[in-house]
């Protein structure tokens, strides 16, 4: 049977760096407790985080149309060299994701947590 995460509270989410890997630990509407994993993880930026955030979807997006959208967004953050070290162009940082298979996954939310994840998978597991 799928696991369904829409309208599932988050209860907690963190991140490994040793592991690459970033975990968000969901309560779903039939109240299980299941574990989104996303693997080879490279970076995440995550907005409205709170207590309660109700998850409406996760989504892998195409790469090419998510930087077309917010190529002004990864023209600043390249001043911050993130999410990776050095790129002077949002394609070569688009080409570096093609080329060493990372996916875009965006987070949307009925409530709270909203963002995406940079990272090559994601699996769902119940707990």
């Amino acid at each position: 049977m799928t696991v369904s995460i829409h309208d599932g509270v988050l209860i907690a989410y963190s991140v490994s760096f040793l592991e690459n890997e970033l975990l968000l630990d969901i309560q779903t509407v039939v109240d299980e407790t299941v574990t989104v994993t996303f693997r080879n993880y490279l970076a995440h930026n995550f907005s409205y985080v709170m207590a309660g955030s109700i998850i409406f979807d996760i989504e892998e997006v195409e790469l090419k149309s998510f930087f077309v959208e917010n190529r002004k967004l990864f023209d600043t953050y390249k001043l911050y060299a993130w999410p990776i070290w050095e790129y002077e162009e949002t394609n070569e940082l688009e080409h570096y994701f093609q080329e060493n298979s990372y996916k875009c996954y965006v987070i949307s939310a009925s409530l709270g947590l909203t963002g995406y994840v940079f990272a090559k998978s994601l699996t769902i597991k119940r707990k």
